[in-house]
C-alpha cells in the first residue's frame, strides 16, 4: 500500500528547523538526507524517512536509521511532495560552497545541495548572502566554517509544484 503525503503548511514550513528535528527525535540529531527533505518539505522527520523507503524500498530498511540517503532519492521524495528539484550543472573542477554562493551565478532562491557526504539546504539572498539549513544549523550564515570549504557534488533549485501549497 502507497502512502500519500502533504506537507505541513507554509507557516509551519517557515518555521521548523534543526532543532524541531531534534525535537521530534527526543533531542537526538538526525541525519542529514532525511533531514533535507523534512526541511523543505515542511514534514516531520520520521515522514521524510517514510518518503525515502517508498523512493526506493531496496535501498532502505523498512525500520531503523537512515543513514545513508542517495541524491536521486531525496529529489524523488520531493517531488512526491510537490517541490520540484531543478538540477543544475557544476564547473570543473567542483566549485566549495561558499564559491557557489558567491561567484556561482545562481539566482536567490532555495538548493538542495549536496557536498562530499552531505545534504543541506542553501537560501541564497544576493550578493554572496547565503543561509545553511540541515540537521545541525538552522538559518546559519554561510562561512569558511559552516560547510563553506567541502566541495558541492550536487545543486539542484527547489520550486513548488503544487499550487495548494
Amino acid at each position: 500500500m502507497v502512502a500519500t503525503f502533504r506537507p505541513l503548511s507554509s507557516q509551519e514550513a517557515g518555521r521548523r528547523g534543526a532543532e524541531a528535528l531534534a525535537a521530534e527525535r527526543g533531542g537526538s540529531l538526525g541525519w542529514c538526507g532525511p533531514a533535507a527533505v523534512a526541511l523543505a518539505g515542511g514534514t516531520s522527520y520520521a515522514m521524510a524517512c517514510a518518503l525515502l523507503r517508498e523512493a526506493a524500498p531496496q535501498r532502505y530498511a523498512p525500520e531503523g536509521e537512515i543513514v545513508t540517503a542517495y541524491w536521486r532519492d531525496v529529489v524523488q521524495a520531493l517531488a512526491v511532495l510537490g517541490i520540484r528539484a531543478e538540477r543544475l550543472p557544476l564547473a570543473a573542477p567542483r566549485p566549495t560552497l561558499l564559491g557557489l554562493a558567491r561567484r556561482g551565478g545562481l539566482a536567490a532562491g532555495l538548493y538542495l545541495v549536496r557536498v562530499t557526504g552531505h545534504f543541506l539546504l542553501l537560501r541564497l539572498h544576493g550578493f554572496g548572502l547565503a543561509e545553511v539549513h540541515d540537521n545541525r544549523l538552522s538559518g546559519a550564515v554561510l562561512t569558511a566554517h559552516t560547510h563553506g570549504r567541502c566541495r558541492v557534488t550536487h545543486v539542484a533549485r527547489l520550486e513548488n509544484t503544487d499550487p495548494a501549497c
